[in-house]
This record gives structure tokens, C-alpha cells and sequence, in this order.
């Protein structure tokens, strides 16, 4: 990703003048959502429909200038209008392609932007730096680059992939991977069969639940640790010694919770 790529023949483009720390809420059911650096404002809309014109035609795309938020739905059970009258398997049809045929949404956003997502199997990516990132999905994978704020992921199959982030990260799944590669803040994870790996670069609290999935926690060199880990049956590894690593009076620590069924726990020294 980067900068905006050529507008192709099948999109929508609008332009809105959004201000620093903007609200950015989208709605779909299989479309994907990108965040980019680029002529800020600019949204672009694009769809595999065979009738993409009118497909594009119907997403509803406004922004709110007294709140600085920008709406976009895509609208899928709209095209089920011209369906009526025509039994359940047809309008069920339409559901159905309209959904796979969903539209794509790229959005260049201003400096602190904040960004809210639902959507069904719609993954989210951003290059640009957020200063918030709220999704709730059933599969749709999460990758975002620096985000200077809260993180919440709801998700049943879909992986969160972080980098830089100023937590805290709340993050609830059942069988997605969760990687965060720089984390300043706390972190909450309860997952079933998801892995979990977490690189700590600051104090926090870190509390992971897991089921089978397997836990990795690096530590930062030369930051207090207080451990609170166990795994019923899983193998449990740690570099620093099992009952915390000493600092100095007056430190805040990075406290380490760790519950697993089966899953291996590893924590080690960056």
C-alpha cells in the first residue's frame, strides 16, 4: 500500500474535506477496507459487480463536517429492493452476490484519524498512522502500522496484525493469530485456538487467555516483569525467573498474565 493508485474504469471516487482527527466509520460484508497516505479526503470505491455502475451508485458515502466523521455503507441488503415479488430463492440469490460482490473502500486520511469497521469477511489495512481502530467482524484479518491509541477487535476466525501500537489492545477471537510488534500499553486477549505474540517495549499489563493456541511474550531488556503464568498441560519456558525480574524502587512493571489449557508459553528477553 501507499499512496492512491490510479482510479480503474469500475470506481466511485468523492473527495470530502476531512480535518485532523477524523472519524472514519464504514459498513460492508465482504469489501475491504484500506487506510492510505495520499491527497487526504479522497475516497475511492471499487467492485467486481457485473453491473458496477449501479452497484457503486447505491454505497452511501456522506461526511458529517460539525462532527468530522465520515460515513460509508456499502449497503448490501439495499440491492435486495428489486428482488420483491420474486420468492425467497431469488432475493436470497441477490443477498448472496451482492455480498461476494461487495465494494472495496480506500479512504486517504488526515494525521489522528480514528477508524470504525463492521463488516462480515471485510479485512481492514492501514498504512497510515490511527489514532484508533475499533472492528467488529466474523472473519476479516486486521493490519494496521501505528496506531497511538486504543485497539478493540472482536473477530471469530479473522488475524490481528499489529505493529507500533500506544495500547491498550482489547482483542476478543476464537481462531485468529494475534501479533503486535511493538506494544506501549496494556494488552487483553482471550482467544480459544488463536497463537498470541507480543513484543513489550514498555510497562503494562499484558493478560492473555488462551485455550490450545501457544503464547510468546518478549520483554523489552532492562524492564521490571512480574509473572502470573500457568498452562494445564502445555510446556511453559521462561527467560526471566517464573516469580518476576527486580527494578528499580518505585518502577512500574510490565505484569504478565498468562491462563492456557494446552498451549505452550514462552516468555523471553528482547
Amino acid at each position: 500500500m501507499g499512496e492512491l493508485s490510479e482510479v480503474a474504469p469500475a470506481a466511485r471516487v468523492e473527495h470530502f474535506d476531512l480535518r485532523e482527527g477524523a472519524e472514519i466509520e464504514v459498513t460492508t460484508a465482504s469489501g475491504d477496507v484500506r487506510l492510505v497516505v495520499g491527497e487526504t479526503g479522497t475516497v475511492r470505491l471499487t467492485t467486481t459487480d457485473a453491473d458496477p455502475a449501479t452497484r457503486l451508485e447505491r454505497v452511501e458515502c456522506a461526511y458529517d463536517a460539525s462532527a468530522n466523521r465520515l460515513s460509508v455503507d456499502t449497503k448490501v441488503m439495499k440491492g435486495l429492493g428489486n428482488d420483491k415479488g420474486k420468492g425467497l430463492g431469488r432475493a436470497l440469490k441477490g443477498m448472496i452476490g451482492y455480498a461476494r460482490n461487495d465494494v472495496d473502500v480506500e479512504v486517504a486520511v488526515p494525521a489522528g484519524a480514528r477508524v470504525r469497521l463492521r463488516t462480515a469477511s471485510g479485512d481492514l489495512e492501514a498504512d497510515a498512522a490511527l489514532a484508533g481502530a475499533e472492528v467488529a467482524s466474523a472473519s476479516g484479518d486486521v493490519r494496521l502500522t501505528r496506531v497511538d491509541g486504543p485497539v478493540k477487535v472482536q473477530t471469530a476466525s479473522g488475524e490481528l496484525d499489529l505493529g507500533h501500537v500506544v495500547g491498550p489492545i482489547t482483542a476478543k477471537l476464537v481462531s485468529g493469530d494475534v501479533r503486535v510488534e511493538g506494544l506501549e500499553g496494556d494488552l487483553s486477549v482471550q482467544s480459544v485456538s488463536g497463537d498470541v505474540t507480543a513484543s513489550v517495549s514498555a510497562p503494562g499489563r499484558i493478560d492473555v487467555g488462551n485455550v490450545s493456541g501457544d503464547v510468546t511474550v518478549e520483554v523489552r531488556a532492562g524492564l521490571l516483569v512480574e509473572l502470573d503464568v500457568r498452562s494445564v498441560s502445555g510446556q511453559v519456558s521462561s527467560q526471566i525467573a517464573l516469580d518476576g525480574a527486580p527494578g528499580e524502587a518505585g518502577e512500574r512493571p510490565v505484569t504478565l498474565k498468562v491462563r492456557s489449557v494446552s498451549g505452550d508459553v514462552q516468555v523471553r528477553r528482547a
